[in-house]
């Protein structure tokens, strides 16, 4: 079988009418439009997708990044019915613990907090106490609002999981200021 662009504009349908997200399908037509253009209309076999995998694996990708790849392709090749041309992932072995060198102390994190305020920037500065007080990441910021601040909490609805986040009483007083 040869794969070809049209192939991979069916796949985009069914993934809109799977009610992916706009992100989520951008990234598997990037992947898979990829493995096409690496294909470059040879017969798609699983010597191929293995070619594939191969090629990755040697660009000096990070693993993870690597396996979303191989995750997309193996997505469009079910969607194209040729299970037989999946491949495996790359074998990760997990760190049980996080580097403690890509923690920021409270020393340092005091030190943000003091910059912010000296140079007036009081926006950046609430930014950073309510991503520390929360433990929101900063796309979440844009659920806490003055409503949000009122009720003490922020209901965010993103990737299409919702989640409540509590907001401390301190927090939310002088995020109302």
């Amino acid at each position: 079988m040869t794969v070809t662009m049209t192939d991979l504009d069916g796949y985009i349908s069914f993934l809109k009418m799977e009610e992916r997200s706009n992100g989520t399908i951008e990234k598997y037509e990037t992947d898979a439009r990829d493995f096409l253009l690496w294909l470059d209309g040879r017969e798609l076999t699983k010597a191929e997708t293995l070619g594939w995998k191969e090629a990755l694996a040697g660009k000096n990708l990070a693993p993870a990044t690597v396996n979303g790849k191989l995750s997309t392709l193996n997505g469009f090749l079910k969607y194209l019915g040729k299970m037989e041309c999946c491949v495996k992932s790359l074998k990760i072995q997990h760190k049980p613990f996080r580097d403690p060198g890509r923690e920021m102390s409270r020393e340092e994190f005091q030190r943000l907090l003091n910059a912010a305020k000296s140079q007036g920037d009081t926006r950046m500065y609430m930014v950073m106490e309510t991503i520390a007080a929360t433990g929101i990441r900063v796309s979440e910021l844009r659920y806490i609002t003055v409503e949000a601040a009122r009720d003490g909490r922020a209901v965010v609805n993103l990737k299409g999981k919702i989640r409540t986040i509590l907001i401390p009483g301190k927090l939310a007083k002088k995020l109302m200021k």
